[in-house]
């Protein structure tokens, strides 16, 4: 009789057990185009992944996926250190925006993910953002830099199927000094929701300054927790992905 080691199960347990893969953002059309890299290089058996496109409001949407054509959906075999790209085929005339889940139901070591996306403007160079992909978390602390005319963005995406208020505290500024008294209120998520904005809009006091804060679930949020991803644009055109200082694990 072959001796399987205990340990074998107890790692398929836990990648089966993982919660969703996020891609906090996806942008498509308008100039935009995204594509989603799911790698499956550090485990010996194949993975079975399904990738689903969730809208603002959770539901899912329909997403046009180059040799794959529209999809809501999509299931995905990856053999041993292989990987799969999906590219939008940004033909929308308006931009379509998102996130993608990545559930695993088969393989011994969770996938790994991450998303490019890029604008195209007739006239000047392309520009690239890298979303990475992220396990749900209690608690992202970010920079935000809003001087010399940058701009800091910010996309949130619900991994919870309830709605969810997302909190900020504390706000900071370079010199450590905080710049709201108390945690504020900046979002509501619909369950699987997704919202993108702009932080001076939804939070005035960053105007003009640079620093830290914390996105965390405040209130109504079921189990899930929150993905994010943070961008830093260019007055002049240019713009890169911020990445969290701290990722809280909700468990």
């Amino acid at each position: 009789m072959i001796r399987v080691p205990a340990l074998f199960f107890l790692v398929t347990t836990l990648v089966l057990a993982e919660s969703p893969l996020a891609i906090p953002q996806i942008a498509d059309g308008g100039g935009w185009r995204s594509t989603i890299a799911i790698f499956n290089g550090f485990s010996s058996e194949s993975a079975q992944v399904n990738v689903k496109f969730r809208s603002d409001t959770g539901t899912l949407q329909d997403v046009s996926i180059l040799n794959y054509g529209v999809v809501r959906s999509l299931d995905l075999e990856l053999a041993p250190n292989t990987s799969i790209y999906l590219e939008t085929a940004g033909v929308r005339p308006g931009v379509q925006v998102g996130w993608a889940e990545i559930n695993q139901s088969a393989g011994n070591i969770p996938v790994r993910a991450f998303a490019v996306f890029r604008q195209t403007i007739p006239g000047r160079p392309d520009y690239e953002a890298v979303a990475s992909g992220m396990r749900a978390s209690n608690g992202l602390t970010f920079p935000f830099d809003n001087t010399g005319g940058l701009t800091t963005s910010f996309a949130i995406a619900n991994l919870a199927n309830s709605g969810c208020t997302v909190g900020v505290s504390p706000i900071r500024d370079e010199s450590g000094r905080l710049l709201a008294d108390a945690p504020k209120n900046v979002v509501g998520l619909l369950g699987g929701g997704h919202a993108a904005f702009i932080s001076t809009d939804l939070l005035p006091e960053t105007a003009g300054k640079r620093g830290y804060l914390q996105f965390y679930p405040s209130f109504g949020c079921g189990a899930g927790g929150l993905a994010m991803i943070g961008l830093r644009f260019n007055p002049s055109g240019p713009f890169t992905n911020l990445l969290p200082l701290s990722v809280e694990s909700p468990f």
